[in-house]
């Protein structure tokens, strides 16, 4: 059964990808720090995951390793990207931690760029664990949150997307929505003038959590 779901959620996949129109905002900032041969870590919330993979996935990229959770969600979710050419890092914050960790940091080490869902794998929902830090000291790149935001639909404007009844309130993208993806470069630590590393930590944390709540103001509430 999961099989059968596996290939109708990837059949679904492709359909948004070629009909999905998606506006990425400040993707250029990503696409200057590529062009200094440097990486980037990717931090999103758990409810623009789709949203932003497809956003992505319609560009070229260098390599991109992300990291899902070892539930059974998460394989899902894995078995779609490693279709895609993403490279997956399995764990979280609950199960795998250290190993995740350590993948993280050889993948940083070869050169490639980090995505992480801040928030996963089960919240509470904006809330950033501590691992999007330690994402950025393992490549040695810059953050940067990114969310996704319905604009229009495929019907007269309606429906504009789906929202599902999880503890993330996952957007769906439905075909041929608009969809506006927001990339936001996160302050480095020599910007902030903030030395010590603990102290910087908890900066990008609360960073974090008060921009993704002023960017979903209404969607918890």
């Amino acid at each position: 059964m999961r099989t059968f779901l596996f290939y109708i959620g990837y059949l679904y996949y492709l359909v948004l990808l070629k009909t999905v129109r998606i506006r990425l905002v400040g993707f250029e900032s990503i696409q200057a720090v590529w062009g200094e041969g440097k990486n980037a870590v990717f931090c999103c919330p758990h409810n623009s995951i789709l949203a932003c993979f497809i956003g992505v996935d319609q560009q070229d990229r260098p390599k991109v390793s992300l990291v899902a959770s070892l539930s059974k969600d998460g394989e899902l979710v894995a078995k779609l990207l490693l279709k895609r050419r993403y490279e997956m890092i399995r764990g979280s914050s609950s199960r795998g931690g250290r190993k995740a960790l350590l993948e993280m940091q050889r993948a940083g080490e070869s050169g490639v760029s980090l995505g992480i869902a801040f928030d996963g794998p089960k919240g509470p929902p904006l809330i950033p664990k501590r691992g999007i830090v330690g994402c950025a000291r393992v490549v040695n790149g810059p953050l940067f949150l990114i969310h996704a935001h319905p604009k229009n639909g495929c019907l007269f404007g309606y429906p504009r997307a789906i929202r599902v009844n999880s503890w993330d309130k996952m957007l769906i993208p439905v075909p041929f929505s608009a969809i506006d993806v927001f990339f936001e470069k996160l302050p480095e630590q020599e910007e902030t003038q903030i030395l010590v590393e603990e102290e910087y930590e908890k900066f990008i944390l609360d960073y974090v959590q008060k921009r993704s709540f002023e960017v979903f103001p209404n969607l918890y509430s």
